[in-house]
């Protein structure tokens, strides 16, 4: 029978890590019906088969239902606490020999003693407390720590003074799109009459891949924005190169404008996030030539704390125009001094700077009379259906470009998907000063009851589904992502109405383990079976105190 000790977690930890639920697979389908076949067992949801159901996620290619469960108080109450987490996991190709393993826990754990392991990974694995596997510490654990509590609260209505929801979803390893696809109903949830008063996510505490085993709870995390840039130069023979301009040089001079760069980097309460990481960079030329480059692609993920999406996209405009002015600079100087050394002559063409927005663009087209909306439909349906996201939203730019019939030098600016936003907890409202109350004395009770010290860490660093609980600015400045990610609404979409309105605390506090989406993977299993499924139950009663008059 599901429970919250230590033998019925360990066992379902390992039938949730057997299925191998690879983030953008049908496995997580599987995963999600199988959760809810354990869930359905338990005599609440066979009284109550209504408050147990799949929630299908629109326009999601791949079908992949989200799942909810709700146990209801008892008396009953309109506040409630909600667990979540994801089902789907990184793929298994840097296990190598041992790839057909990595989702039998118990049989990579022997397995592994025949490896050459980094020395943290060797001593884990000789003291016994440790359990290796794709998914065990990322974060399956964390699932059956969630199960075991629906289980708690389902055996006993009035124990938590709240009622109790569950929500597990797909692909928060790959796009969100379970977690994106999940806000219209909880917003739903809301407006039917439930009062959430806090979320609790149990991804796994550490993400530094220390030696020392690390125990922390967050009360929010960092955001994320992609933006792009589409660099124009002007076509040339390679042998008359100084007639034209290299997009090339244009996206080299980006790069370093943004890469490592403290100016862009975001941070709050005297804590600093990773400034801007180029993940891709190329020519967009289709085939080889001896031709220069005229186009260019560079996109970054850029890490927020304290900033929107308008104010992100003002900082990479203005990057984009210095990085255009030094390329350009540089084309100069060096063509003058080849000029010279060679006695052929050059005149200088006299470019100028110019950088524009997605909207720019979208906006000039529709002000010569063309109808955007439908050029985006007819471009989107005459594209390759295997390319991704990304390399769609970029295809759509370029035809945008091509319509619009500018010329280089110039460079356009933009999003492309994922859009994460950020979370903070500045105690601002009564809820968010409770959740802050009730980690406070979590970390107390960790400390008297099993003298494990828990950290505060302001902002979850990993990058997770709790950015969709709520945004932190003005609802406008979501207009801005929209209309400079191309697609918007077609190739990718976040309810911004719903994001906007559920502005619930968030906390992530969880199991302990190691090397998450590597090969050595871990969990520590005396805390993560034992004594976190103890704390989290604390931290559900303790959520349960009423509070205030909002509380109420």
């Amino acid at each position: 029978m599901l429970s919250n000790e230590r033998e019925s977690l360990y066992s379902l930890l390992l039938d949730l890590v057997r299925l191998p639920s690879l983030s953008a697979s049908k496995g997580e389908e599987a995963l999600v019906r199988l959760i809810g076949d354990r869930l359905a067992a338990l005599p609440y949801f066979q009284d109550h088969p209504e408050d147990l159901r799949l929630l299908a996620v629109e326009g999601d290619p791949l079908g992949r239902p989200d799942l909810w469960a709700l146990v209801r108080a008892d008396p009953p109450t309109a506040r409630t606490v909600l667990l979540m987490g994801h089902v789907d996991v990184v793929d298994v190709d840097d296990y190598g020999p041992l790839k057909d393993l990595a989702f039998d826990a118990e049989a990579l754990t022997e397995a592994l003693a025949g490896q050459d392991l980094p020395p943290s990974a060797r001593a884990d694995l000789a003291s016994g407390d440790y359990l290796f596997g794709r998914g065990t510490m990322d974060m399956k654990c964390g699932l059956a720590l969630e199960m075991g509590l629906i289980a708690e609260a389902a055996a006993d209505r009035g124990r938590f003074g709240v009622n109790v929801a569950f929500l597990a979803v797909s692909d928060e390893e790959n796009s969100s799109a379970g977690m994106r696809g999940a806000l219209p109903y909880l917003a739903r949830f809301r407006d039917e009459g439930l009062d959430f008063i806090a979320v609790i996510d149990t991804e796994p505490s550490d993400l530094g891949g220390g030696d020392e085993p690390v125990r922390n709870l967050f009360t929010g995390t960092v955001g994320k924005v992609m933006p792009f840039f589409l660099c124009v130069g002007r076509a040339a023979h390679v042998g008359a190169s100084f007639d034209g301009l290299n997009a090339n040089a244009v996206a080299s001079c980006l790069n370093l404008e943004l890469e490592g760069n403290v100016r862009y980097a975001d941070g709050a309460g005297g804590e600093w996030f990773a400034p801007p990481v180029c993940l891709h960079q190329r020519d967009l030329l289709r085939a080889y030539s001896v031709t220069l480059a005229e186009r260019a692609l560079a996109y970054y993920n850029v890490l927020t704390v304290t900033r929107t999406p308008a104010q992100v996209l003002e900082l990479m405009v203005e990057a984009a125009r210095l990085a255009l002015e030094a390329a350009l600079d540089d084309h100069r100087r060096k063509a003058q001094a080849f000029a010279q050394a060679s006695g052929l002559p050059w005149t200088d063409r006299g470019w100028k700077a110019s950088v524009l927005t997605v909207a720019d663009l979208s906006r000039s087209l529709e002000e010569s009379g063309i109808d955007v909306a439908s050029f985006r439909t007819e471009v989107l349906s005459g594209l390759d259906g295997g390319l991704d996201e990304r390399q769609r939203s970029v295809a759509l730019a370029e035809a945008l470009l091509d319509r619009s019939g500018l010329k280089g030098p110039l460079v356009v600016v933009g999003f492309l998907p994922c859009y994460y936003p950020h979370r903070a907890n500045e105690g601002k409202t009564a809820k968010e000063r409770h959740v802050l109350e009730a980690c406070r004395d979590l970390q107390e009770r960790a400390r008297e009851d099993f003298g494990e010290t828990v950290g505060h860490v302001p902002f979850f660093s990993g990058i997770c589904d709790l950015s969709y609980f709520g945004f932190d600015g003005d609802p406008a400045d979501l207009d801005v992502l929209a209309a400079n990610t191309p697609g918007w609404g077609s190739l990718y979409h976040v309810p911004l109405e719903a994001l906007s309105s559920l502005d619930l605390p968030v906390i992530n506090f969880g199991p302990s383990g190691k090397d998450a989406h590597k090969v050595t993977e871990r969990l520590e299993l005396t805390y993560s079976l034992e004594k976190a499924p103890r704390l989290l139950e604390w931290l559900l009663s303790r959520l349960g105190r009423r509070y205030g008059a909002e509380g109420a």
